[in-house]
């Protein structure tokens, strides 16, 4: 059972890790963009809009776009999340080193 709220420690925002995390916001949401500037390019080349490059090329800047809107924030945001908690648990370990 969960501890009644008066009784949870309150929570004290870490400057740092708040710095970090807008930081891979930031980083995501650039990503995101320019993924969609391929896309975009890579769908007017599928479509001739550009003549003197092959439908082809477009359909692989349409994949890389698409990767890159969907699958690397997902990645990016997983490495970070990973890095905090082996820093917590990097933290944990020496503290409880520290007690013994």
């Amino acid at each position: 059972m969960s501890e009644p709220v008066s009784e949870q420690p309150e929570y004290i925002p870490d400057p740092e890790k708040e710095k970090q995390a807008r930081a891979i916001h930031f980083t995501v949401s650039i990503i995101r963009m320019l993924g969609l500037a391929l896309l975009m390019l890579g769908i007017a080349i599928a479509l001739d809009r550009l003549p003197p490059v092959p439908a082809p090329a477009g359909y692989v800047l349409i994949i890389l776009g698409l990767a890159q809107m969907w699958v690397a924030p997902i990645w990016i945001v997983r490495k970070y999340v990973q890095a905090r908690v082996a820093e917590e648990e990097i933290a944990k370990a020496a503290v409880s080193n520290d007690d013994s």
